[in-house]
């Protein structure tokens, strides 16, 4: 039964993934965004949108892209964003032992 335990605990661990928030200079303090976040390739026409800031997500060496996504989504979103855009592809990072994957974006208000 224990072995059970420890698998599931590791899959679990295995696509968690954790976010900072870094808010853009002089950006507008939105509320929080309950809609479907889109992402987009590159930034919208100029005038567009406001940036609201940069998430970063950060996850064990075996998370899916698809969950940092949703990650840097649900971070962006708590912070007011509707849009991301990936900063680029995943980094790969070390800490002591382990390795982190490590992908970033801008969080952008698209005004309507």
């Amino acid at each position: 039964m224990s072995r059970l335990v420890l698998l599931i605990l590791v899959l679990l661990l295995s696509s968690c993934a954790s976010t900072e928030f870094s808010p853009y200079p002089g950006a507008p303090d939105y509320p929080a965004y309950s809609g479907e976040v889109r992402l987009l390739d590159a930034f919208p026409q100029e005038g567009s949108y406001d940036m609201v800031g940069i998430v970063i997500a950060r996850g064990v060496d075996r998370t899916e892209k698809e969950d940092l996504i949703e990650a840097l989504k649900l971070e962006a979103a708590k912070r007011g964003a509707n849009t991301i855009v990936l900063q680029g592809d995943i980094k790969l990072s070390s800490r002591g032992d382990s390795r982190e994957k490590v992908l970033g974006a801008y969080g952008l208000r698209l005004r309507p």
